[in-house]
């Protein structure tokens, strides 16, 4: 197995268990986050890593349904729940050589779960603590 793919083998565990305490360890440290609601890329491995921790308590019902490579990156299509509106996306990942990931991008539909979703996280981000 690939440093790539044990990457995703991690990012996969922690979804799964909810649990995002190894998160840092996993995002390099220029680590690029394109948010579906921002035109401009966050980027920084604090910066994706509040985001990412972010996410995980505004999308309820998180679960995965397949996932397509091309070696590098994977995309996997999504579904959640912002409140009462479901959503479906995927999420692209590119992992680097040593396994830790150096870009996330995240596409959601259909707007109202976006904008919904968008609220959400940044009522979420606002109270976090960092």
């Amino acid at each position: 197995m690939s440093k790539m793919e044990e990457g995703l083998t991690q990012w996969h565990q922690m979804i799964a268990d909810t649990d995002f305490s190894g998160l840092r360890e996993l995002l390099a440290e220029n680590v690029r986050f394109h948010s579906p609601v921002l035109w401009k890329p966050k980027e920084g491995r604090e910066m994706v890593f509040n985001i990412l921790r972010a996410a995980g308590t505004v999308l309820e019902g998180f679960t995965y349904h397949r996932q397509m490579t091309d070696g590098f990156s994977w995309t996997l299509e999504f579904s959640a729940h912002v409140g009462e509106l479901s959503v479906k996306g995927v999420d692209i990942i590119r992992f680097n050589s040593d396994g830790k990931i150096e870009e996330f991008e995240v596409m959601v539909r259909p707007a109202t779960g976006l904008q919904a979703l968008g609220a959400a996280m940044a009522k979420q981000l606002s109270t976090q603590q960092v």
